[in-house]
C-alpha cells in the first residue's frame, strides 16, 4: 500500500495575479513538518499532525476501501447513468462524484481522485484558517477592517460583483460571511491581507497542504480531497466545536440554490459551497458544488465537480445527480 497521500492544493487563487502567493505570503518554513497520512494495515487512512514530540493528533481517519452494500452500489450505478447520459450529449466533458454517509462511513465516488480547479471552493479552508485565528484571538472575528479600494487582482468577477463597498468598513465576522454566502472575492483580500503569513502557513500545514508548487493555472484538487475539510468541520477534529458549528452555520446561508439544493425539499439543509471557473479565450467552463446534506437524521457528505462548455447543463446534472443520493439515501 503506497506510503503517501498528501493533500496537495491551493487555498488562494492567482499566485501572480493576487499578489498573495509572493514570497511574502508563502516563505517557507523549512524546519515545520507538514501533515503525515499513515496507511495502516486495516486499510484506514490517517491523517495526523507530526509536528510534536510525544503526541500524535488525529485530524481525519478515511476508510480506504468503498462500500460494496447492495443500496450503495445501486447509488453508484445511477449516478454513473446520469453522467454517462450527460457526456454523451458533447456539452459535458467531465464529471467526477464523492459520497459518503457521515453516520457510519461508507463511501463511493466516480472519478475521486481526478483533479479539476476549485476555484470559490478555496474560501473554506480560508474561513477554517480565519476561524483557527480567532480561537488565539478572541477578539479578532470583531476586528473593524476598512475597505479603501478594490484589489487588482486581474481575475474576472464569478458569478456576481462585490458585495462590500469601498470607503466602508467591516469587521472580520462579516467578511467571512460575505467571502462564504455570496462568495464576494474582495472581502476574501481583505481577510487575507489581515492574516500573518507565518499562521497561514502553520494552519495550511496543519492541514496536510503544500503549496510550494502552486500553480492555478493546472487542475489540483480532486473531490475527494476537497471533501475532507467539509468532513473537518463536521467532526470538529481542528476547529473547535463553537467555531466548525459556526462555520458549517455560515455555508447553510450559500446564496446559490441551483446546485446541489435544486431538487431537495425546499426545508433540507444543506451546509455546502460552489466554485465557478472560466477561462480566457476557451469556452470551457468548470462548475462545481460540495458540502453536507442534513437529510432527517442521517446527514451525508456528497461533492460533484465538473468540466464542458454549457454551465447551464452543468449545473442541471449537479442537481440532477444532488437529486438521485437524496432519494436513494437512507
Amino acid at each position: 500500500m503506497k506510503r503517501s497521500y498528501l493533500i496537495t492544493l491551493a487555498l488562494v487563487i492567482v499566485s501572480g495575479a493576487i499578489g498573495f502567493f509572493s514570497g511574502k505570503h508563502f516563505s517557507k518554513n523549512k524546519e515545520r513538518k507538514k501533515a503525515v497520512i499513515t496507511e495502516p494495515a486495516n486499510a484506514t487512512q490517517e491523517l495526523r499532525l507530526s509536528e510534536y514530540k510525544l503526541i500524535s493528533p488525529l485530524l481525519e481517519c478515511d476508510t480506504y476501501r468503498p462500500a460494496n452494500e447492495a443500496g450503495i452500489v445501486t447509488l453508484e450505478n445511477r449516478v454513473k447513468q446520469a453522467i454517462d447520459s450527460a457526456k454523451n450529449s458533447g456539452k459535458i466533458s467531465h464529471v467526477s462524484f464523492y459520497y459518503r454517509d457521515l453516520k457510519n462511513g461508507p463511501w463511493i465516488g466516480i472519478g475521486e481522485k481526478d483533479n479539476f480547479s476549485p476555484a470559490s471552493l478555496l474560501k473554506v479552508p480560508i474561513m477554517i484558517a480565519v476561524l483557527k485565528k480567532a480561537e488565539n484571538e478572541p477578539a479578532f472575528l470583531k476586528t473593524k477592517i476598512k475597505y479603501d479600494k478594490p484589489f487588482d487582482t486581474g481575475l474576472v468577477p464569478n458569478v456576481k460583483d462585490s458585495t462590500i463597498k469601498t470607503g466602508n468598513t467591516y469587521s472580520v465576522e462579516t467578511l467571512i460571511y460575505k467571502m462564504i454566502v455570496h462568495s464576494d472575492n474582495e472581502a476574501r483580500m481583505l481577510l487575507l491581507q489581515n492574516i500573518e503569513a507565518t499562521f497561514l502557513n502553520k494552519v495550511y500545514m496543519d492541514l496536510g497542504i503544500d503549496v510550494s508548487n502552486f500553480d492555478d493555472r493546472k487542475d489540483f484538487m480532486s473531490v475527494k480531497t476537497y471533501s475532507s475539510f467539509f468532513r473537518l468541520l463536521y467532526n470538529a477534529t481542528y476547529l473547535n466545536r463553537t467555531n466548525s458549528e459556526k462555520a458549517l452555520q455560515i455555508l447553510t446561508h450559500i446564496d446559490f440554490r441551483d446546485g446541489l439544493p435544486a431538487m431537495l425539499p425546499s426545508n433540507t439543509i444543506v451546509a455546502h459551497k460552489f466554485g465557478e471557473r472560466g477561462y480566457l479565450n476557451a469556452n470551457i467552463r468548470q462548475l462545481h458544488d460540495c458540502g453536507i446534506v442534513y437529510k432527517d437524521n442521517s446527514p451525508y457528505l456528497i461533492c460533484i465537480m465538473t468540466r464542458g462548455t454549457d454551465i447551464k447543463e452543468q449545473t442541471r446534472l449537479i442537481a440532477a445527480i444532488s437529486g438521485l443520493v437524496y432519494n436513494t439515501h437512507k
